[in-house]
């Protein structure tokens, strides 16, 4: 309700107040959004975008902090409640590897939004200026790159930079495509080399041998 509803409500009330229309690309690049000849532009910017942007900048850091004091305080407090467990402290510094690189991924998932995003702010702010670097090729291209590669950071960090979903994937693809080639080689190859055994009449078998008794 508040990740679609909010959104939704804005941008029907923008449509229906028509405040939306192409704007060169001024402060977006290359889709449909605030009309600049609008009087009330700046407060429609901040509505249907930079206020919301903004204010992630601030949260999603305090949000993940205090993830991370409340992972560590947990573990802490697991580790204390099983000190008079010998086995499982000893498998504890076997999990470090994992939560450290669980730290820096708690650490990179703001860092990362930060670092896609401040570009359309930094053109925000250089259109309320009546800055003519707002067109700055370099500025456009990291705008148009940093709004639209949000989903694509992530399938990296949470699906590529992940050891255990890496490997599964990789497999998955792997064992799908060498299956179906060398299936029909394999069956081929496992008749020639398992061919059926020779039946030979002089050779008695298990049921003709009789086992050797001891005289005694």
């Amino acid at each position: 309700l508040l990740s679609w509803g909010v959104p939704l409500g804005i941008t029907v009330a923008a449509v229906a107040l028509k405040k939306i229309g192409y704007d060169a690309s001024n402060v977006s690049v290359g889709w449909c959004w605030v009309n600049l000849d609008a009087e009330d532009r700046v407060l429609w910017m901040l509505l249907t975008g930079k206020v919301w942007e903004i204010l992630a900048y601030v949260t999603l850091p305090v949000l993940y902090i205090l993830i991370k004091k409340h992972i560590n305080r947990a573990v802490s407090i697991l580790l204390l409640s099983l000190s008079e467990y010998r086995p499982i402290l000893s498998r504890a510094p076997a999990f470090q590897p994992r939560t450290s690189i669980a730290d820096k991924k708690l650490i990179l998932i703001p860092v990362i939004f930060i670092i896609l995003r401040i570009w359309s702010t930094v053109r925000f702010i250089l259109t309320l200026c009546n800055s003519p670097a707002v067109q700055n090729s370099v500025l456009v291209v990291l705008h148009g790159i940093g709004n639209t590669f949000q989903g694509g950071a992530n399938c990296i960090m949470f699906v590529l930079c992940t050891r255990v979903v890496r490997t599964r994937l990789f497999s998955s693809l792997c064992c799908c495509r060498y299956d179906e080639l060398d299936l029909p080689l394999q069956r081929s190859n496992s008749y020639r080399q398992h061919p059926e055994p020779h039946k030979n009449k002089d050779v008695p078998g298990p049921e003709r041998t009789k086992p050797l008794l001891s005289s005694t």
